[in-house]
């Protein structure tokens, strides 16, 4: 686990933190979210953290800094991008192989010119999404629509931020290992870092410090566990564009392994290499800001809001999630909500969370 240090000894301004921690609890205040998380690591010491409002309702648990937050969309980087960069470096694909390689029992001649580089930086030409769950809702019905799924561009001349990309790399992962995506980076990426409390399906014994969420299409129910992407859902809760639940010190570990050039805690699990073309802009600037699996300038999605450096590159998740990594500044920034848990759609977070990570990269002061 990380250790903790003043603020002013890794080069921040304590008072300045406070603000951005004032920003999140503003939030719960203002009734955007139940539960806030955040995170702040420099020069691999922690330098702030905090956990704020409660689980749900007012007889709810307590958010803790070991709540349980479904990542929803940064599963993609965390989960699915770093699995396949590991199978790309012990040799067992290439970045520009075509997709239909992996699926040769399949006719799919629309997908014949498009490479694992272009679903991982999405600009395959797929569509951004797609209803995989409303027809029939199996596992096996949400894969026979995924590969009817026609293109709308040709590969590699538009950005187009697709979770159908991701959940066919997923498969790919499946194919190339011959195990389940949730089992491949359980062993290989959360049990050799030590990410305890990170993976798909967590276990109904955890429901206690899972953070709940809400407003799923076709569940019209609280979801404790369950992940909240419809697609994910039909995919059994194991895919790779969602599905994966983890913790803010969870988080922060595989964030510090990021920084590290690929090594934390003297497990290896990327090369220095990897982790650089995973971080930085694999695309043409002019259509886009896009690593291998994060959000890079000049993409508004980063949540490097406006003052962090050009080469800060992160993710976010629609359940409320985000972190952030900077190399230059040598600092990640988590913050976990539950934004989805009162209404589906929130301008005033995303709002907010440009807010927070502002505040916090104007502690940075030497």
């Amino acid at each position: 686990m990380l250790e903790f240090a003043k603020p002013e000894d890794l080069g921040l301004d304590a008072g300045r933190l406070a603000r951005a921690e004032q920003i999140v609890i503003d939030g719960i205040e203002k009734g955007e979210y139940t539960a806030g998380v955040y995170l702040v690591a420099r020069h691999g010491r922690i330098a702030a953290q905090g956990a704020f409002g409660r689980h749900g309702g007012e007889d709810a648990p307590e958010a803790k800094m070991d709540s349980i937050f479904d990542m929803a969309s940064m599963t993609k980087p965390v989960a699915t991008a770093t699995s396949l960069m590991m199978l790309v470096e012990r040799g067992m694909l290439h970045l520009n192989q075509p997709v239909t390689d992996f699926f040769p029992e399949r006719k799919l001649p629309h997908l014949s010119n498009v490479t694992i580089k272009q679903l991982l930086t999405h600009t395959s030409g797929l569509p951004a999404w797609c209803d995989l769950f409303s027809k029939v809702g199996t596992r096996e019905s949400a894969i026979e629509q995924l590969f009817q799924i026609s293109l709308e561009a040709v590969p590699g001349t538009r950005y187009a931020y697709s979770c159908m990309g991701y959940i066919t790399l997923g498969l790919v992962i499946e194919q190339i290992t011959g195990i389940p995506l949730e089992r491949f980076a359980a062993e290989n990426v959360f049990n050799p870092l030590g990410m305890k409390d990170s993976g798909y399906n967590p276990s109904l014994d955890l429901c206690d410090r899972i953070v709940p969420t809400s407003n799923s299409r076709g569940r019209d129910y609280c979801l404790r566990g369950e992940v909240h992407d419809e697609n994910a859902h039909a995919m059994g809760g194991n895919s790779g564009n969602a599905g994966l639940f983890s913790t803010a010190p969870d988080i922060a570990i595989y964030s510090q392994m990021m920084l590290n050039g690929g090594e934390y805690g003297g497990v290896r699990l990327l090369s220095p290499l990897s982790v650089k073309r995973m971080i930085s802009n694999q695309i043409d600037p002019s259509i886009g800001g896009q690593g291998l699996g994060y959000f890079t300038r000049p993409n508004e999605m980063t949540p490097a809001a406006d003052l962090f450096s050009a080469w800060a590159a992160g993710h976010t998740g629609f359940t409320g999630t985000s972190f952030l990594l900077d190399p230059e500044y040598d600092i990640f920034v988590i913050l976990l909500t539950n934004r989805v848990y009162r209404k589906r759609e929130a301008p005033d977070f995303l709002r907010r969370r440009r807010l927070f990570h502002n505040a916090v990269a104007a502690s940075i002061v030497g």
